[in-house]
């Protein structure tokens, strides 16, 4: 190995409070960039740039990463000497002092993820008394010094294969849309496909847009649900606020019974309605109530394409972390869904918007 090989990979000193206060002048003052900064200095762009993210003084947490992106870069990072030697001070008086996870901070998250369902970056970032990382909560759960529950919040790309069949979908429903487009021109298209919503309705930026889905008990062994209850979801497209509505059966009466209860709570903030093509919303009673008497315009999905329902899926989902796969419905109440559907909408979601400061303002 060359010596010139071996002062590459030498690692960098660590920033001095000296070429802190020089860093700080040549931002604030000098206006230079961290590319500018760094060749004065000695080091490479990327530790400049975090030096400036640790002694930043402004906060724009309001705002949403795309507003934040299209300021100009010093204005939305001013830079102080002192709080970056601090800050660097306070990590490295850290290092060395052994395991953070203490009796009580274990208990809280194991509360946060057993019980009320949050996953590890909620809690990372929205849990005061807890002072790490996501990351970290995982470290411990794969060490087993915390007992949280096993699960993939986060979906992985997929084989070959599956991107393949996955891509054979996307080519599927472009061609459905192109014929789609030439029915419509002709007159014939049936009303009120998923390809019929207007453009507000796909960007989410109008509220009143909802997506809905049944969730089904248990079957038994000989494929038949143990009871008729199921649990009807809605999900607000813009905020992904959840309702939760009880239903005695996938009869269009119960159907139409769970609705009306459904519409007497959110009447006033339901725009549009977007269902699969499960019996239950294809019935004729459901679509003269929803359609006819209510004047709502009720979309349906692609057969097998809960991916255009994504949110209401995603909610379904989270829901079954209460009523896991093979939970019988018979015995729940429509107080216990209320009470779930609080729990959810209280999670914290990576979105600008709060959903329930902002759908009780609409409501």
């Amino acid at each position: 190995m060359s010596d010139e090989t071996t002062q590459k990979r030498k690692r960098q000193p660590r920033l001095n409070e000296n070429q802190r206060h020089m860093i700080e002048y040549l931002w604030n003052i000098e206006k230079m960039t961290q590319a500018d900064i760094a060749r004065r200095l000695g080091y490479t762009p990327s530790s400049i740039l975090r030096e400036l993210h640790r002694g930043n003084t402004l906060d724009f947490s309001h705002l949403d990463r795309r507003t934040l992106l299209n300021m100009d870069i010093h204005a939305r990072i001013k830079y102080s000497a002192q709080r970056g030697q601090y800050i660097a001070l306070k990590k490295r008086s850290k290092m060395g002092t052994g395991l953070k996870l203490t009796p009580e901070l274990k208990e809280i998250i194991e509360t946060w993820v057993n019980v009320e369902h949050w996953t590890p970056e909620q809690i990372a970032g929205n849990v005061q008394d807890v002072d790490v990382s996501a990351s970290v909560i995982r470290l411990w759960s794969r060490q087993g010094l915390i007992n949280i529950r096993k699960q993939k919040y986060h979906r992985q790309n997929g084989t070959p294969k599956e991107r393949a069949v996955a891509q054979t979908k996307r080519d599927k429903e472009r061609e459905i849309a192109r014929l789609r487009e030439q029915l419509k021109n002709d007159g014939e298209l049936v009303r009120h496909s998923i390809f019929d919503r207007s453009q507000v309705v796909e960007s989410r930026k109008q509220f009143g847009h909802w997506e809905i889905d049944l969730v089904l008990p248990a079957k038994m062994n000989n494929q038949r649900y143990q009871d008729t209850t199921a649990i009807m979801t809605l999900t607000e497209r813009k905020t992904r606020f959840t309702a939760l509505i009880l239903v005695r059966s996938k009869k269009s009466s119960d159907m139409v019974d769970a609705f009306k209860l459904f519409y007497e709570r959110y009447g006033k903030a339901v725009r549009t309605i977007t269902a699969d093509n499960g019996s239950e919303f294809i019935s004729w009673a459901f679509l003269e109530y929803v359609q006819k008497q209510l004047k709502i315009n009720l979309y349906y999905a692609t057969p097998s394409s809960p991916q255009q329902r994504g949110s209401n899926e995603n909610r379904n989902r989270k829901l079954r972390d209460w009523y896991p796969k093979g939970t019988s419905f018979k015995d729940v109440k429509q107080r216990q869904l209320d009470e779930v559907a609080s729990k959810m909408n209280a999670m914290p979601l990576c979105s600008e918007v709060n959903k329930l400061d902002y759908f009780y303002s609409v409501t």
